[in-house]
């Protein structure tokens, strides 16, 4: 990276104060508006962490409280259904792309970015890189802690594989920043401590995350939360931070770690979004990052209460 500030566009089904909600896209989006190696161009909204009826309106409220004056939030897609139809989140992408070339980050499910590639075939050329939240080595299971019940799913690539299929076919530059890298990282109780103290954002964040940080410690007997989304936005701004390798990616279907136990013995399975570096010269290319820097939460927790000077 260059040390002139690159542009972006987030796509991103951002929860935070939901109940029960993953509140890592709300951190994510303050992280990049606090960010000055970034420029975001554009804000989409997108179903994921909760439906798009929350999503949006959260994500608006977000940009309005804490981002650049003037930015809005193209609304997306509600399901996976809607792969290949235009909406404004897919216009408006295609807008910014046709004005500049953009590095994107997809922070929820890809059926936005997808669309917009199927409706514009031109338009993957213009994407300087597309960094998403998904992806596993082969036989990895997504466990925060080792007695956790039932892995995570990989959420935003399981609502939308055929959307995925259609990123891996465009020739787009990929980067994963997947669980993995962010189960280095732990949000506890005391970080909150400090991003209430700081006010503004920082209350906010804090505000909204006790809940998230009680159902890790009481459900998962976890030391604080994993703030998932975040290291997408820090390959952006601190990729050497990040340690990292090139790999092959495919999609292929393999057992539901998911599934109830009665359903992984009767044979339940799902597609599954695969890395590995051993792969590189005869798969669709990518980079997977896997180990964060120590240095990444000190930098966040600053960046969550004010911009960097």
């Amino acid at each position: 990276m260059s040390d002139a500030p690159i542009d972006v566009w987030i796509d991103t089904d951002t929860a935070i104060g939901i109940p029960g909600a993953d509140v890592d896209d709300g951190l994510a989006l303050v992280q990049a508006f606090h960010s000055p190696e970034l420029i975001v161009r554009g804000i989409s909204s997108v179903f994921g962490n909760a439906p798009l009826e929350q999503t949006h309106p959260i994500a608006t409220e977000v940009v309005e409280r804490f981002g650049p004056a003037g930015l809005e939030v193209a609304r997306g897609a509600s399901s996976a259904g809607e792969l290949g139809q235009a909406s404004p989140a897919a216009e408006a992408l295609s807008d910014a792309l046709r004005e500049r070339p953009l590095h994107v980050v997809a922070l929820g499910p890809v059926t936005n970015l997808a669309s917009a590639f199927m409706l514009d075939h031109e338009l993957a050329g213009r994407v300087l890189s597309l960094t998403m939240v998904a992806a596993r080595r082969p036989g990895q299971h997504f466990l925060s802690v080792p007695d956790q019940p039932t892995p995570f799913p990989d959420l935003n690539f399981d609502c939308d594989p055929t959307g995925m299929h259609v990123l891996l076919n465009s020739g787009v530059p990929l980067v994963f920043a997947p669980w993995e890298v962010s189960s280095h990282v732990w949000i506890e109780a005391a970080d909150l401590d400090q991003l209430e103290a700081g006010g503004g954002p920082g209350a906010y964040i804090a505000e909204h995350s006790r809940p998230w940080l009680a159902i890790w410690q009481e459900q998962l007997r976890a030391p604080g939360f994993n703030p998932f989304d975040t290291l997408a936005i820090a390959w952006l701004t601190h990729p050497h931070w990040l340690e990292h390798f090139h790999c092959g990616v495919w999609i292929e279907e393999a057992p539901d770690d998911t599934a109830p136990e009665d359903a992984q013995a009767a044979g339940a399975a799902k597609p599954h979004l695969l890395v590995d570096a051993d792969r590189s010269h005869d798969l669709r290319k990518a980079i997977y990052c896997h180990r964060p820097s120590t240095e990444f939460k000190s930098m966040l927790l600053e960046r969550l209460i004010a911009p960097a000077l």
